[in-house]
Protein backbone atom coordinates (compact mmCIF):
# COMPACT_ATOMS: atom_id res chain seq x y z
CA UNK A 1 0.00 0.00 0.00
CA UNK A 2 1.27 3.61 -0.96
CA UNK A 3 1.16 5.94 1.64
CA UNK A 4 0.74 8.89 -0.22
CA UNK A 5 0.22 11.08 2.48
CA UNK A 6 4.07 10.53 2.84
CA UNK A 7 5.01 11.34 -0.74
CA UNK A 8 3.46 14.81 -0.38
CA UNK A 9 5.39 15.75 2.75
CA UNK A 10 8.73 14.77 0.72
CA UNK A 11 7.47 16.90 -1.82
CA UNK A 12 6.37 19.40 0.06
CA UNK A 13 2.51 19.10 -1.46
CA UNK A 14 -0.55 18.87 0.72
CA UNK A 15 -4.11 17.55 -0.50
CA UNK A 16 -4.88 21.40 -1.17
CA UNK A 17 -2.38 21.87 -3.31
CA UNK A 18 -2.73 18.71 -5.11
CA UNK A 19 -6.35 19.41 -6.01
CA UNK A 20 -4.91 22.72 -7.21
CA UNK A 21 -2.80 20.99 -9.79
CA UNK A 22 -5.53 19.26 -10.69
CA UNK A 23 -7.46 22.43 -12.18
CA UNK A 24 -4.01 24.19 -13.51
CA UNK A 25 -2.65 20.79 -14.94
CA UNK A 26 -1.26 22.28 -18.55
CA UNK A 27 -2.45 18.99 -20.48
CA UNK A 28 -5.42 16.40 -19.81
CA UNK A 29 -3.70 13.60 -19.16
CA UNK A 30 -1.25 15.52 -16.98
CA UNK A 31 -4.82 16.93 -15.59
CA UNK A 32 -5.66 12.77 -15.09
CA UNK A 33 -2.59 12.24 -13.05
CA UNK A 34 -3.20 14.75 -10.47
CA UNK A 35 -6.68 13.62 -9.91
CA UNK A 36 -5.01 9.86 -9.65
CA UNK A 37 -3.49 10.94 -6.65
CA UNK A 38 -5.83 13.53 -5.35
CA UNK A 39 -8.31 10.87 -5.09
CA UNK A 40 -5.70 8.37 -3.16
CA UNK A 41 -5.42 11.21 -1.00
CA UNK A 42 -9.04 11.04 -0.38
CA UNK A 43 -8.72 7.13 0.63
CA UNK A 44 -8.90 5.19 -2.11
CA UNK A 45 -7.16 2.34 -3.43
CA UNK A 46 -5.08 2.42 -6.40
CA UNK A 47 -7.19 -0.42 -7.58
CA UNK A 48 -10.70 1.58 -7.19
CA UNK A 49 -8.75 5.24 -8.66
CA UNK A 50 -7.70 2.90 -11.92
CA UNK A 51 -11.56 2.22 -11.86
CA UNK A 52 -13.06 5.24 -11.58
CA UNK A 53 -10.53 6.54 -14.00
CA UNK A 54 -10.70 3.97 -16.59
CA UNK A 55 -7.54 3.02 -16.49
CA UNK A 56 -5.06 -0.29 -15.69
CA UNK A 57 -4.13 -0.35 -12.13
CA UNK A 58 -0.62 -1.04 -13.14
CA UNK A 59 -0.88 2.66 -15.02
CA UNK A 60 -1.84 4.37 -11.58
CA UNK A 61 0.79 2.36 -10.16
CA UNK A 62 3.40 3.77 -12.60
CA UNK A 63 2.43 6.69 -12.31
CA UNK A 64 2.55 6.38 -7.99
CA UNK A 65 6.09 5.54 -8.75
CA UNK A 66 6.70 8.44 -11.11
CA UNK A 67 5.34 10.81 -8.40
CA UNK A 68 7.86 9.34 -5.19
CA UNK A 69 10.39 9.28 -7.13
CA UNK A 70 10.57 12.52 -9.78
CA UNK A 71 8.18 14.69 -7.74
CA UNK A 72 5.49 16.88 -9.64
CA UNK A 73 8.23 16.68 -12.57
CA UNK A 74 7.37 12.86 -12.50
CA UNK A 75 3.72 14.29 -13.74
CA UNK A 76 3.97 16.04 -16.53
CA UNK A 77 2.87 14.93 -20.30
CA UNK A 78 5.40 14.50 -22.40
CA UNK A 79 4.42 13.60 -26.24
CA UNK A 80 6.19 10.39 -27.49
CA UNK A 81 4.29 9.35 -30.43
CA UNK A 82 2.21 10.34 -33.32
CA UNK A 83 2.53 13.92 -35.74
CA UNK A 84 3.94 16.69 -33.73
CA UNK A 85 1.83 19.19 -32.25
CA UNK A 86 -0.21 21.89 -34.22
CA UNK A 87 2.33 24.39 -33.19
CA UNK A 88 5.56 23.45 -34.06
CA UNK A 89 4.38 22.22 -37.63
CA UNK A 90 5.89 23.72 -41.01
CA UNK A 91 3.38 25.42 -43.13
CA UNK A 92 3.11 24.24 -46.25
CA UNK A 93 2.00 27.38 -48.08
CA UNK A 94 5.58 28.19 -47.47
Amino acid sequence: MVDIDKAFGHWHLDVSQVRDRVYRAATPRERERWHALWLLARGMSAAQVAQALGRDAYTIGEWIARFQEQGPAGLAFEQTGGPPPLSTRRSSLS
